[in-house]
């Protein structure tokens, strides 16, 4: 087998459909040698066994699975080590990796393989389809200052607090779309991972352990900045992630909004926003911040003055604009 077949092989082996990818085979050589590539061709697999099949000593076999693993190429599981499974996975750990193996050459082969390669697929999602695999979490803040909203009542997996407290271990990473894209300034080192996640992040030197009230602060400041609480449940049914997600780098909302298919993606929340239009003052702030065009401005007699109208059907239950209202003219609701 050539050293091109090996990294074709291992391209086949996270199935993604295109085996001779020129950009993800330049990823693939970039991150591992033709030895390491060997090597995640056999997993899953344990270092003794390894060493046997590749006539290697087994203590090297070890040290390139601690690399790899630190690389993001490589999943600790109850089986012993695996290849990451698909090309996303591959994508948010290798992105989400210390600083000792993310340079400004990885971070552009990355972006130039989503815009060229990954981003026109991904508009490939049929109308019919009901595939829906991210949640929405509403923003703490904003449910905080909602007070038609009774917290008993909340679902578990909107209450955004009881989630973060319930958690056995919590750890922040940085947002690996917008590293690599780079078309925003909001803040990097905000995507909080849990449990299992935020262990798998802390044992490969990727993450930094943070507490409940750490992660309640950086969930507070990206509600501040617009962000939008995502939960990726595609994995597992068990909290491992909550990402903090901007239109302009976000994979899920630069090609969901483009492609009109962030409805096939994403979950809406139990909630929805609802405007006061006696305290509307017509700011129009609301409308800037939503990412999905859920708001309009509508007249509303007897003003003079054209007030924000929430429309429900569109509406995801975010929050963000509840965030962005001054005057204190919006609020979440339970959806009917």
């Amino acid at each position: 087998m050539t050293t091109e077949d090996i990294y074709s092989k291992l391209i086949e082996k996270i199935n993604y459909p295109n085996a001779k990818s020129e950009r993800l085979l330049r990823i693939f050589r970039k991150l591992a040698s033709p030895d390491e590539a060997r090597l995640l061709l056999e997993l899953p697999s344990e270092p003794p066994d390894l060493a046997r099949k590749l006539g290697v000593d087994e203590e090297t076999i070890r040290r390139q699975i601690r690399e790899l693993t630190e690389k993001g190429m490589i999943i600790t599981t109850a089986k012993g080590p695996r290849v990451v499974r698909d090309v996303t996975q591959f994508h948010d750990a290798n992105l989400a990796s210390s600083e000792k193996w993310v340079d400004t050459e990885l971070l552009d082969m990355w972006k130039e393989f989503y815009e060229v390669e990954w981003f026109p697929t991904l508009g490939n999602i049929p109308a019919d389809a009901y595939v829906q695999y991210i949640r929405v979490v509403p923003a703490w803040t904003a449910i905080e200052r909602s007070p038609d909203i009774a917290l008993d009542q909340l679902r578990k997996e909107e209450n955004l607090k009881e989630l973060v407290k319930s958690a056995e271990a919590i750890a922040v990473v940085p947002c690996t779309c917008r590293r690599s894209m780079r078309r925003c300034d909001a803040e990097l080192d905000n995507c909080v991972l849990f449990n299992r996640g935020a262990e798998y992040a802390i044992g490969r030197g990727a993450g930094r352990q943070i507490s409940v009230d750490e992660a309640m602060a950086i969930f507070a400041r990206s509600e501040k900045a617009g962000l939008v609480h995502t939960w990726p449940f595609f994995a597992s049914p068990r909290l491992n992630e909550v990402c903090n997600c901007c239109m302009d780098c976000c994979a899920i909302f630069d090609a969901g909004l483009k492609f009109r298919t962030v409805d096939r993606i994403l979950e809406k929340a139990h909630v929805r926003a609802d405007v006061d239009k006696e305290l509307c003052n017509g700011c129009q702030d609301c409308v800037e911040r939503c990412f999905f065009g859920t708001i309009e401005m509508q007249k509303s007699p007897p003003s003079k003055k054209l007030k924000a109208a929430v429309n429900v059907e569109k509406c995801f239950g975010c929050g963000v604009c509840v965030l962005g209202c001054e005057v204190g003219a919006i609020a979440m609701k339970t959806r009917a």
